[in-house]
């Protein structure tokens, strides 16, 4: 009898251990702000700022080929961060009532030849879509989304904070390759000196 406890004692012992070590897998490590600067796959991130007139991003990136049935729509933008949703929706409302007239170009490449994409925008009314005018000209920034679960692999996503998107363009579904980005500032917004941007640039999932 003593020897059918130590039996099932080992056994209750082993199947406690098993459970006791089963975990969930770690979230991918956050990268730092000069990690995220160097990333040139999408997603990827750049710190901006939007109070100078000036070039505020010139990269050249790698866009991965889409994992069927996923479609993924390219999607260009300025994130913002906060602790908590109220102060940093205020913050994005800021930005659009000021407004952060820009121009964005993107351009794919191969080899040595470029070829010009054609930019998208939310009409008026936010019903359909529009073309940007053929300088990428944005006057307006509207309410924007990427794919969370993306960003948290790339470790571009933190749990512990709220995030919200302005759009400047949407590049649609475009093919894997090499892209080249510029998004220049076209005036001077000295009220949004205090506010840090990222300038980000993922991808919204249509269909799975």
């Amino acid at each position: 009898m003593r020897a059918v406890r130590a039996v099932v004692a080992s056994v209750v012992l082993v199947l406690l251990v098993g459970c006791g070590s089963t975990s969930s897998p770690e979230a991918p490590k956050l990268l730092t702000r000069a990690e995220a600067d160097a990333r040139t796959v999408v997603p990827f991130t750049r710190g901006v700022r939007l109070d100078k007139a000036r070039r505020i991003v010139d990269v050249t990136f790698d866009l991965p080929p889409a994992v069927p049935p996923a479609i993924p729509s390219l999607k260009i933008g300025f994130r913002l961060q906060a602790q908590e949703v109220k102060p940093l929706l205020a913050e994005a409302e800021r930005i659009r009532d000021v407004g952060v007239p820009a121009r964005v170009r993107l351009e794919r490449l191969d080899g040595d030849h470029a070829t010009s994409v054609r930019l998208m925008t939310t009409a008026p009314g936010g019903r359909s879509m529009e073309p940007l005018p053929p300088d990428g000209h944005v006057g307006k920034l509207v309410q924007g989304k990427v794919e969370s679960g993306m960003l948290i692999e790339a470790g571009l996503y933190s749990q512990d904070v709220s995030y919200h998107m302005l759009q400047l363009a949407d590049a649609g579904l475009l093919d894997a390759g090499r892209y080249h980005l510029t998004v220049d500032l076209l005036e001077d917004r000295p009220q949004l000196n205090d506010i840090s941007a990222e300038l980000i640039v993922g991808f919204q999932l249509l269909g799975k």
